[in-house]
């Protein structure tokens, strides 16, 4: 698990955090009329996928705090 032990870098993550919440509609913006809105949206969801899936797998699983992504994983099947 990433967990982020200085205040300072906790800070600029949820700065970084706040400019993603409007990625959607920036990106959609920056596409403009050249891109037709289904080709767009899947593009987006398979790229979010895909960069949550490589986060996971490398963020969650580095540290020696905490649990590792797999073995999250493994106890949400419950």
């Amino acid at each position: 698990m990433f967990i982020i032990q200085n205040y300072s870098t906790a800070v600029i993550f949820c700065i970084i955090t706040m400019l993603c919440w409007g990625s959607w509609a920036n990106t959609l913006k920056l596409a403009g009329k050249t891109w037709r809105f289904e080709l767009f949206y899947w593009d987006y969801v398979v790229g979010i996928l895909l960069f949550s899936l490589i986060s996971a797998f490398t963020l969650g699983s580095t540290g020696e705090q905490g649990r590792s992504f797999i073995i999250d994983l493994k106890q949400a099947d419950g």
